[in-house]
């Protein structure tokens, strides 16, 4: 069941960029466990990625996802949610969720 949620594509590519955090969500099975809604659509910056959110892999789908890694995402995501800072993030379209590209890296500004 997890190969059917997890896509990898032949022409990946990363993208940083600048975003407020509109939303975070946590599922205890569908989305990698947690995502974020931003104000910067991922698809605009990767065509390959699904519209308004990214996933966090809080389930650690992902080889380079760890409890600790996941759950220091989630936290500057929800801190920059309650504090209203942007937010300069790396995904990936390589991992996705359900569709949804893979945030490598989250920094609250």
């Amino acid at each position: 069941m997890v190969g059917s949620m997890i896509s990898h594509n032949a022409f990946s590519e990363d993208k940083t960029f600048n975003s407020e955090v509109v939303q975070v969500l946590v599922d205890d099975s569908n989305y990698g466990g947690c995502m974020v809604r931003l104000s910067v659509d991922p698809q605009t910056q990767l065509a390959n990625c699904g519209s308004q959110f990214a996933s966090l892999d809080c389930l650690k789908q992902f080889p380079e996802s760890t409890a600790g890694i996941a759950a220091n995402k989630l936290a500057q995501a929800q801190l920059a949610l309650v504090t209203g800072r942007e937010v300069r993030l790396r995904i990936t379209d390589t991992r996705k969720v359900n569709g949804y590209c893979f945030v490598n890296r989250i920094d609250v500004k």
